[in-house]
């Protein structure tokens, strides 16, 4: 297998265990649009240092898809509470936001799939870092 065959088989594999968690197995766009969103808001929130650790472990496809866009210079947001995280993930998927998000407890599931998958590909020690720049609100995106 080349190299390029693993990296695309390796994001592959992520991107269909997301759809998994979301319950649409057959619907990679969909699972695509959210992880985007999650991960565009999540590095939002996190220190731009917190974000090159974070994703040094995940698929290659995936680091890029995190960076895309990205303004590495700006300081984190300051979201102090889910409705702001909420607000700001409905912020980066823009056109998809009601069919992708809904409600604010269909987005937090959604959320909280794509963490559950993160955990995956993901160091525990890694992600205790990452929660540890979280405010105390959103750290149980990550327990479920």
């Amino acid at each position: 297998m080349t190299d390029l065959n693993l990296i695309l088989k390796k994001a592959n594999q992520f991107m269909n265990e997301v759809a998994r968690e979301l319950g649409n197995p057959e619907d990679r766009g969909h699972a695509e649009r959210v992880t985007m969103a999650v991960f565009h808001t999540l590095r939002d929130v996190i220190t731009p240092e917190e974000s090159m650790h974070l994703i040094s472990q995940l698929p290659f496809y995936l680091k890029a898809a995190y960076a895309e866009n990205w303004r590495v210079s700006r300081e984190p947001k300051r979201i102090r509470s889910m409705e702001e995280f909420l607000e700001d993930l409905r912020e980066h998927s823009n056109r998809t936001a009601a069919r992708d998000f809904g409600n604010d407890e269909t987005a937090r599931q959604k959320t909280e799939a794509v963490f559950r998958v993160v955990r995956r590909y993901v160091s525990e020690g890694e992600i205790a870092h990452v929660k540890v720049q979280l405010p105390p609100p959103l750290l149980e995106l990550w327990e479920s």
